[in-house]
């Protein structure tokens, strides 16, 4: 998903670091090279479900830790939130936003 949001006017050196970090898999990377380039704010808001999206499943990661004890109400809400950014960034390929 990262590389759909390359702007396409980076200087070649910020090309080779996009580059670099896309091949690496870097997400943590990767958000801390598009927080200092400039975005389209439908490009900055699918960079923010990205980031979201991360951060729930981080989260469910760490629930599934604790699963005997923790509400189940709580995990379905993560699900529920991962869901609907899911449909979020389909809405935004259906309309070519994401290419």
């Amino acid at each position: 998903m990262y590389g759909r949001l390359c702007p396409p006017d980076l200087r070649a050196p910020d090309r080779e670091r996009f580059l670099q970090l896309l091949d690496a898999l870097d997400e943590d990377g990767m958000i801390a090279f598009f927080q200092q380039v400039p975005l389209d704010p439908r490009l900055a808001r699918v960079l923010g479900i990205l980031k979201e999206g991360r951060e729930l499943g981080d989260r469910l990661n760490a629930m599934d830790r604790t699963l005997p004890v923790l509400p189940h109400t709580e995990i379905a809400a993560c699900y529920d939130r991962l869901r609907a950014l899911g449909d979020e960034i389909g809405d935004l390929i259906a309309a070519d936003i994401l290419k």
